[in-house]
């Protein structure tokens, strides 16, 4: 294992929730990489050591394991105080728990609406609320990065409390970064469009739905992890450090309408 010479955020904490793989664990293994201290948080705790392993180390000490339900409000209370305690504060907050569960919209269970809400949207305000709560505290300009989805923009149909809930998240972003761009408080949010990440393995590690997937992305392709986890870094950088309640589509071009690259409406 070799660490990496670069340093962008050297010396910095930063605690990932849903870091057991795809973005996620991408995600620490970048902002490890460019030297910070990472706290993963996701529910299960030996998915989470095997995330902690590949990672480069700092200087700091070891990474935090900070496992844990973030729908839970006494989960998020606990995970976020062992995270600060074992690293000694926190910088950098990235919300990228999340997930899906199909149904036709006349089929859908209250219970696994309210269950994809829980997670996708009440487990954002909490560890949003929980780190406001520490930076007003410690008189810290912290930053806040969201991963949203392109169904914050278009519809998913056969997906509605996913669509739903990553609508309320872009507001969720709006609302705080105005609430608290004057203490300096900087909460954007990356969308990601069609990733290759363990989630999508039944398009991914299939050649013609792989295909068909790509076919309907402008760039002909879709994304890497790696890309993602590039852009959340960048919004949490100095370089980004006049942007706030922005949500960045990373998508291909998906949401550019890509029916229209050919000329059959006028």
């Amino acid at each position: 294992m070799t660490t990496s010479s670069r340093s962008r955020f050297k010396g910095q904490k930063v605690l990932i929730t849903g870091a057991s793989q795809g973005i996620g664990e991408a995600t620490a293994l970048y902002f490890a990489q460019e030297g910070a201290r990472v706290a993963l948080n996701g529910r299960k705790e030996d998915k989470l050591l095997a995330v902690r392993e590949s990672l480069p180390k700092v200087p700091e000490g070891d990474h935090v394991i900070a496992a844990g339900d973030i729908s839970k409000e006494d989960d998020v209370a606990a995970l976020m105080d062992k995270s600060i305690q074992e690293m000694g504060g926190l910088d950098v907050l990235v919300c990228n728990a999340g997930y899906q569960i199909p149904s036709p919209s006349e089929d859908i269970s209250l219970a696994d609406f309210e269950g994809v809400m829980a997670v996708n949207v009440t487990g954002v305000m909490l560890a949003c609320r929980a780190a406001l709560r520490y930076w007003f505290k410690e008189g810290i300009q912290g930053r806040i990065v969201v991963n949203s989805s392109v169904h914050q923009l278009i519809p998913k149909p056969h997906y509605l409390g996913y669509s739903a809930s990553k609508g309320a998240v872009g507001n969720i972003v709006r609302t705080l970064a105005l609430e608290y761009a004057s203490r300096g408080i900087r909460v954007n949010a990356v969308a990601p469009g069609a990733i290759v990440t363990p989630i999508n393995d039944s398009w991914v590690k299939d050649p013609k739905q792989y295909e068909a997937v790509s076919s309907h992305i402008p760039m002909k392709r879709p994304g890497q992890s790696e890309e993602i986890a590039a852009t959340v870094g960048f919004l949490a950088a100095s370089e980004s450090s006049y942007i706030t309640g922005q949500t960045l589509y990373v998508d291909g071009g998906l949401t550019l309408y890509g029916d229209f690259e050919k000329n059959w409406s006028s």
